[in-house]
């Protein structure tokens, strides 16, 4: 059995559980405690950056929610999530999804995380702008999002992490055709199973 160090309210542990299910991989998992001022030394045993998510497995620990997506994918019987006529689109797409959650994650930490007198407000406001280019981007995007791949499913736990942790930006305003993609894809098993929870 494959054991995920997680938090339930990471979106790159999401994307993991997400894949975990679409190719049949039994996963465990287990709550481990993340501060971005207080190192997990515990987790660090297994990562030595001290990051979530870590999949443990009988013989190692892989870390990087890209690389254990990879590893699980691989795991999966028929073809897998980064399979299909264009895998550079596909890893393009997952490496945008990411970097939506790497913005929103950083945005998170600054503003709420943070002491208040120590907050960096141009800093955060950065992180947003990339968000919202990131989305105009996507809102205009003329390749597939209707097949199922690593790079559809990363889309999918982005956009759900900014209505979890950033629900002002109200993003889907001005991008209904990602929001209707969304609501799709918020029906399916993969969603539905790894709703994001707060800690």
């Amino acid at each position: 059995m494959l054991t995920l160090l997680q938090t339930s309210a990471s979106p790159f542990a999401r994307k993991v559980r997400m894949v975990a299910i679409e190719r049949g991989v039994p996963l465990a998992l287990e709550e481990a405690k993340v501060d971005p001022a207080d190192r997990n030394t515990a987790l660090g045993a297994f990562n030595p950056l001290a990051k979530i998510p870590v999949l443990l497995t009988s013989t190692k620990a892989i870390y990087d929610s890209r690389v254990i997506c990879r590893y699980i994918d691989a795991k999966g019987e028929g073809p897998g999530l980064y399979a299909g006529p264009d895998p550079w689109g596909i890893l393009r797409l997952e490496a945008l999804a990411d970097g939506i959650m790497d913005a929103a994650v950083i945005a998170r930490y600054e503003l709420v995380i943070r002491p208040g007198d120590l907050v960096w407000q141009d800093w955060a406001a950065a992180q947003f702008a990339r968000i919202e280019a990131a989305l105009d981007c996507l809102e205009a995007w003329t390749e597939d999002l209707q097949t199922l791949h690593m790079g559809t499913i990363g889309l999918a736990a982005a956009l759900e992490y900014l209505d979890f942790r950033h629900p002002k930006l109200h993003w889907r305003k001005r991008r209904p055709v990602l929001a209707e993609w969304l609501e799709g894809e918020a029906a399916t098993e993969r969603m539905q199973c790894t709703r994001y929870s707060a800690f």
